[in-house]
């Protein structure tokens, strides 16, 4: 079994027998390792930083994450999408070395600054992350393509069981402002990797207006299912980067590092999954999709009515299957309905609209916390995880998706 899954999983069988795109998956890995620990540190702890260290209230929290969320949209839509790919390639490698100034002022900020820094992450991400995602969508054939997506998605889950790691155990000993100082080489390795890189080739120019005006994105179906999709998972995955720490330290007065080790079950098992979705990439989506708004609705119930530590880690870790599967399943629904030409389009709108709700979220989550408390608000994400899985349900079946 093991010598069968592990011929499976070779980088032989994901990337096929070229070396030349072995090289490129093994820089496409770092980089999107080390950009996503490093991204998932800073969404994560400035949160607590600025909670714990400078005393502002949740919805203050929630405005924070906010606003560094509404600049990322801004930067997808307004400069990302529209640049060509050699003035995009020039802004991604700066965007990255920028990151590692960033997290030195992390170390140094204050209640006023953190909102500028906010602000600049913002910018940066909203630049680094749409880019890494068509990187790993252009690259040989539909097959290798594919699995150099899920590839990608590997990458991300094996970052967030990483970081998450080691920073619960950089919590036994230092603060939470040391913690961004400790990730500066990880932002180092994504610098030094990310001029690898490759870009789409820009549209011809008779072409390029038809495909910048974007109207025949926003109806393709493809980019419909994945947006539906992928909305089932991102609405709590938001509260969940923002608030979860703050959560398990509220509800189950446990200190700093045991919160933030809610994160590590979590990813762990979102790791196991794209891992699995790796090994055997799926031809028909419709099925798990469902199968994961059913488990979100289930681990959100579950993280509701948890009454100890124990069982709140529990619900974190059957919460871990539907964020490991939603966002590679949408992804292949993506790729498999755009053009190569398109694919930087629509990575940026799709990019977009997970930011939109990474921006509206933790306001709203800040808002209600205060307001009506931390357990009830989490419960109450049950009814846009639910509406919206009707949706994509109806959509999916009504537009004859089964190839998707």
């Amino acid at each position: 079994m093991a010598r069968r899954i592990f011929k499976q999983w070779s980088f032989s069988n994901i990337v096929s027998n070229n070396r030349e795109i072995l090289y490129y998956a093994i820089a496409l890995f770092l980089v999107t390792f080390a950009t996503r620990a490093t991204n998932n540190m800073i969404n994560t702890t400035a949160p607590l930083l600025a909670r714990y260290i400078f005393l502002f209230p949740n919805i203050l929290v929630g405005i924070l994450a906010s606003i560094g969320s509404l600049i990322n949209l801004a930067t997808v839509i307004l400069i990302n999408a529209r640049l060509p790919g050699s003035v995009r390639r020039r802004l991604f490698l700066i965007s990255n070395a920028l990151i590692i100034i960033l997290l030195v002022l992390y170390y140094v900020s204050n209640p006023t600054s953190i909102w500028g820094l906010a602000i600049i992450t913002g910018f940066a991400y909203g630049v680094i992350m749409p880019n890494i995602l068509t990187s790993a969508s252009i690259v040989g054939d539909q097959f290798t393509a594919e699995r150099l997506l899920v590839l990608y998605t590997l990458a991300l889950s094996t970052s967030l069981v990483v970081g998450p790691l080691f920073e619960t155990y950089l919590l036994t000993h230092l603060t939470y402002r040391d913690v961004f100082l400790i990730f500066t080489p990880l932002a180092i390795i994504a610098f030094t990797f990310s001029f690898r890189l490759k870009f789409p080739p820009d549209p011809p120019k008779h072409r390029r207006a038809g495909i910048l005006n974007h109207k025949a994105i926003l109806k393709n179906r493809g980019f419909v299912s994945a947006v539906l999709a992928t909305t089932t998972y991102s609405i709590p995955f938001a509260v969940f980067t923002t608030f979860i720490a703050i959560y398990a330290q509220s509800i189950y007065h446990v200190n700093k590092y045991l919160a933030y080790f809610s994160f590590v079950p979590f990813f762990l098992t979102s790791f196991l999954t794209r891992l699995y979705l790796t090994i055997k990439v799926p031809g028909k989506l419709f099925i798990p999709i469902i199968t994961s708004i059913i488990i979100t609705s289930i681990g959100i119930i579950l993280l509701y009515a948890s009454p100890t530590y124990i069982a709140f880690l529990v619900a974190m870790t059957l919460l871990g299957i539907p964020h490991g599967s939603t966002y590679p399943l949408s992804t292949l629904m993506l790729s498999r309905g755009t053009r190569i030409e398109e694919r930087n389009t629509a990575n940026s709108y799709f990019s977009a609209y997970q930011g939109i709700i990474a921006i509206t979220m933790p306001a709203i989550f800040g808002y209600l916390a205060d307001a009506v408390g931390l357990r009830l608000s989490m419960l109450l994400l049950l009814i846009p995880v639910i509406i919206t899985g009707i949706v994509f349900g109806k959509y999916y079946v009504r537009a004859h998706l089964d190839h998707v």
